[in-house]
């Protein structure tokens, strides 16, 4: 229990911060021009970092001393790097892969906690999922580059390669970063002022294009910066730092946000082609608003019930609904029970034998020990549990009556994927009609 000006602090086992500098390891050799200009854009992005006072994150790029291409190479181009020494395989390791060089790989970047290996051997790219294991992510160096984005972006640094742009806020980086994620609304909403559509038809584009669709990019962004998070705590071997509090607060945002989305383009098309529905009978799924669709226009009326959006969109549904009505999404645990509970003599043992019971050790009798007690049992048998751990950031999910887990993680890119293409079409379609 650490001390400070004399005062003794509990103090969480098993548990950390976010990281803030993250690691790269290099390991190649002939790298094409078009690694070095990535390499080089990131360094770009490293002195900016460096120039921000006080620091508060950054990034660490790593070289094998001996491979003396990549050394002359960061050399040549005046990009910082820490020399580090190779290591050999573990017998773990080597268990998963029979190449004794990408094993080595592997062991390096664990050795000095890399978040990324980057690589130019594209025959490496099949033991993805054998990098999983280890909570490694192998790249090229174009991916680096959208990884660093992410880590940054965590960090509250806007940042985007394809197009810099310097202590800008929030509210209008994505216009800048993702021009080809906001160019369709963007053309649909300039087509909207110069055929002169309704007020309330501009107004309801104005607010998916400029407030909505920003607010998904960086709720995504959120997510995948704790996926990161996440694997760094996987290899410090935390068992009380998963991150899953802060995945499940941006979940129990980013659903809403994008069923949301689906009725806020409803609402456009509604307005844009005068479809005489006040504003509370109109959503996607709604009968009333479809059968109006239908008879004034076909084409849009097909892209909302294509069987693919639609399951989509019930998708997205079940979660919002759940996260709106019903609870919020915490992405937990599967495990297998252990064969025999331990008993409650059992556990008080262990946490003993670990001197976890400091925690209630010097308090009175009463209720507020008894609490602590059970809290730090509970957490011990827990622990038993994790021993059978099958797969872990689940979230319960029921459609038509059927329910199934999801790792909703995996899926932040696919759902926004997802519903942009859906936007797009949409209105695209709809820029014909009005």
């Amino acid at each position: 229990m650490p001390t400070f000006r004399g005062r003794f602090v509990p103090q969480i086992e098993s548990t950390g911060r976010p990281k803030k500098c993250m690691d790269i390891l290099l390991w190649g050799a002939n790298w094409t021009p078009q690694s070095q200009r990535d390499f080089d854009d990131l360094e770009v992005l490293r002195e900016y970092l460096r120039s921000i006072r006080p620091s508060f994150c950054g990034i660490r790029v790593y070289a094998p001393v001996d491979h003396a291409d990549t050394v002359a190479m960061l050399k040549g181009m005046g990009i910082l790097f820490i020399p580090i020494d190779v290591r050999e395989a573990s017998p773990e390791i080597l268990k998963k892969v029979q190449d004794k060089e990408l094993g080595a790989a592997m062991q390096t970047a664990l050795s000095c906690d890399a978040d990324v290996l980057v690589t130019n051997n594209s025959d490496w790219f099949p033991y993805v999922e054998d990098f999983m294991d280890l909570a490694l992510l192998i790249v090229d160096s174009g991916f680096l580059l959208y990884c660093c984005e992410i880590f940054v972006r965590g960090h509250d640094v806007p940042w985007a390669f394809a197009h810099p742009v310097v202590d800008i806020t929030w509210n209008g980086f994505y216009h800048f970063a993702e021009p080809q994620t906001l160019s369709h609304g963007l053309g649909f909403l300039y087509a909207a002022q110069k055929k002169s559509v309704s007020a309330e038809g501009q107004e309801a584009g104005r607010s998916l294009i400029h407030n909505r669709l920003p607010n998904i990019c960086f709720t995504r962004d959120r997510l995948l910066f704790f996926e990161m998070q996440k694997r760094a705590g996987q290899r410090a071997g935390w068992k009380r730092q998963e991150f899953n509090f802060e995945v499940g607060y941006y979940l129990n945002f980013y659903y809403p946000l994008i069923f949301g989305g689906f009725d806020q383009l409803a609402l456009i098309v509604s307005h844009c082609l005068g479809l005489g529905l006040g504003e509370k009978n109109v959503g996607a799924t709604y009968k009333g608003f479809l059968d109006a669709l239908q008879a004034k226009n076909g084409k849009l009326h097909a892209i909302f019930t294509d069987p693919k959006h639609v399951e989509f969109m019930k998708r997205i549904a079940a979660l919002r609904h759940y996260a709106s009505h019903r609870g919020s999404l915490a992405p937990a645990k599967i495990v297998d029970p252990p064969a025999k509970e331990p008993t409650e003599a059992e556990l008080d043992a262990e946490i003993a034998e670990a001197g976890a019971d400091i925690v209630y050790r010097f308090m009175p009798p009463g209720d507020l020990r008894d609490t602590m007690v059970s809290i730090v049992r509970t957490n011990f048998k827990m622990a038993h549990y994790e021993k059978g751990k099958v797969v872990d950031g689940v979230v319960l999910i029921e459609i038509d009556g059927k329910k199934g887990f999801i790792l909703p993680l995996n899926d932040t890119s696919w759902n926004f994927q997802k519903f942009t293409t859906f936007m797009n079409e949409v209105l695209a379609e709809l820029g014909k009609a009005i």
